[in-house]
């Protein structure tokens, strides 16, 4: 289709980054009117020249004047926008407000029960294990006695993490944790009691879980889309060739794979869950048993879902004529190879894995140059987020 005005509805993109600017250009290139509503002008794409950039109040600043502000705009819209939350936070914004926002918007989205239950460390767990998807070993301290009884127990390494990933994301915690930082690693049970006493004070819901020993190379991620009805019209997956920070941090490289084992073990475990709309699984391979083993879920696109297009499932524009009730075609297998890469993240991680002995300058160039590699923010059609940037 060629990018013209269309009868179709308008979309929203709440939120502007790397994954928010894939699905403006996605939805764009279509021919859809998408705007881009963010707090900061400087947001990544949020001068695409396939989105109208809309500078909102900040929603977990001024919680009402966000609300105020999305329901202004779709009140003025001649039909119910499609609205793409584009992180936790604004996911877990509008299934509180769902009831509301359902007169001006409509999204494909879980309960807001099970929005939660996903989105918490323990609530995963619990999904895993019923699903039976294999896990890390992971504990749920109540109180530091808790914690000085599974000091001797558990196997070191191992990690904190937040029940709530979110909660780390404040200024409060990055005092604390410094800033980006997902997970403790902890080696020792001095550490253990010492890093809990810290991060008790600030939230004491935490876990701790084993860490699955391996490079960062054998963390991979599934991405998908699912219909009112559960059932998967699209899917794609990828290995995290490099991430940043590296061990714990988000990906820098990706390279596009298809694995069976994957795809199964992801299409159980959101039949068992009965999961809708978009959607994200992070898996590690454990050398150790030979098996994928479920880290993380997003409710929402995720980082780099948009390489997706570049093998053939275009999931953001899949889940608009989903949500519009246009009924696509699922889109379940596709050309593995195509690779992404956010090149000034990545190139922080390259320094990072050269200082380990693990890459050299020669193995990281030769990783994507002249190959199927798709730039975070770079496109000829659309330069101006790159020249931002």
């Amino acid at each position: 289709m060629s990018r013209k005005k269309t009868s179709y509805p308008p979309a929203v993109v709440s939120y502007m980054s790397f994954l928010g600017l894939g699905i403006v250009r996605s939805l764009g290139q279509k021919g859809i009117t998408v705007y881009a509503v963010d707090p900061n002008h400087n947001s990544v794409g949020i001068n695409s020249k396939y989105c109208k950039a809309l500078i909102s109040p900040h929603v977990t600043v001024d919680e009402k004047g966000y609300l105020d502000f999305i329901i202004s705009l779709g009140k003025s819209f001649p039909q119910r926008a499609v609205f793409y939350p584009t992180g936790d936070v604004t996911v877990l914004f509008y299934t509180k407000y769902r009831q509301i926002l359902e007169q001006y918007y409509q999204v494909v989205m879980p309960s807001k029960e099970k929005v939660e239950s996903l989105l918490t460390k323990d609530g995963l767990t619990r999904c895993a294990e019923e699903a039976g998807i294999p896990y890390p070993k992971t504990y749920f301290p109540k109180c530091l006695s808790d914690v000085e009884k599974l000091k001797s127990i558990v196997e070191y390494p191992v990690i904190f993490k937040p029940v709530i990933s979110s909660s780390w994301r404040t200024n409060e915690a990055e005092q604390i944790i410094g800033s980006c930082t997902k997970v403790i690693e902890i080696r020792d049970s001095n550490t253990l009691i010492n890093w809990y006493k810290r991060l008790a004070a600030y939230d004491s819901n935490l876990i701790i879980q084993e860490v699955i020993p391996g490079e960062d190379s054998l963390l991979y991620y599934t991405c998908f889309y699912c219909n009112r009805d559960s059932r998967p019209l699209a899917f794609f997956a990828g290995r995290k060739k490099r991430i940043f920070p590296v061990h714990y941090g988000s990906a820098s490289f990706v390279e596009s794979i298809y694995d069976e084992e994957l795809k199964r073990l992801t299409f159980e475990f959101l039949a068992r869950v009965k999961y809708q709309g978009l959607g994200g699984m992070e898996f590690k391979k454990d050398l150790r048993d030979n098996k994928y083993k479920l880290i993380e879920f997003n409710t929402r696109f995720g980082l780099w879902d948009i390489l997706g297009k570049s093998c053939g499932v275009d999931i953001p524009w899949i889940a608009y004529q989903d949500t519009i009730h246009q009924s696509p075609e699922a889109v379940l297998c596709y050309r593995p190879g195509p690779k992404w890469i956010s090149l000034a993240r990545d190139f922080a991680a390259f320094r990072k894995y050269r200082r380990e002995g693990t890459l050299s300058f020669y193995g990281w160039m030769k990783s994507f140059i002249f190959d199927n590699t798709q730039g975070a923010v770079f496109l000829w059609r659309d330069p101006m987020p790159f020249f931002q940037m």
